[in-house]
């Protein structure tokens, strides 16, 4: 079995456009949101989580400085991200070879913080985005596909959220 290794080099574009300056990304967590189920038959609680309600998903980009495209970040609207990545994967019997990730979100800028302006430091500065659409491509395959705005969770090629779309039908 392959064994994931270092990320070797990334690359950021924000609507095609490349933004350079971006030391690292925090990928959105998936949460979802629970309710408390108590009462006769339950010994105690169960914090039970509900079909395919995600609480909300944030994208994080951090800035070594302001740019001509870092800009782009803070547009108002729907932006269309995307990361791509390659990383040493190791595999059994130790050869290491390349692997490409690529990572699409679809989102909006809640919050950009340009940094700070001292001598001799980085600005060191973010932006975060509300995730409507996530979607995970490892090596030319699909792992992930969340889209909140039409109901889709597919993990491996299964829709989880097949059934509701076809219940609201």
């Amino acid at each position: 079995m392959n064994k994931s290794a270092t990320v070797i080099a990334s690359k950021l574009l924000v609507n095609g456009k490349e933004v350079g300056d971006n030391v690292s990304c925090q990928l959105p967590s998936i949460e979802l949101q629970t309710t408390e189920l108590k009462g006769a038959g339950i010994m105690g609680s169960i914090d039970m989580p509900a079909s395919g309600q995600l609480s909300g998903l944030t994208f994080t980009v951090n800035l070594r400085s302001l740019n001509k495209n870092s800009g782009d970040l803070m547009k108002p609207g729907m932006l269309n991200i995307e990361l791509r990545f390659a990383r040493d994967v190791l595999t059994s019997n130790g050869t290491a070879i390349k692997e490409g990730t690529k990572i699409f979100i679809t989102g909006i800028n809640k919050k950009f913080d340009p940094g700070k302006v001292e001598v001799p430091t980085t600005m060191d500065g973010s932006a975060e985005f509300e995730v409507t659409r996530y979607r995970v491509v490892v090596d030319g395959y699909e792992t992930m596909l969340i889209d909140k705005l039409n109901y889709i969770y597919k993990v491996n090629g299964v829709d989880h959220m097949e059934s509701v779309r076809a219940a609201l039908r």
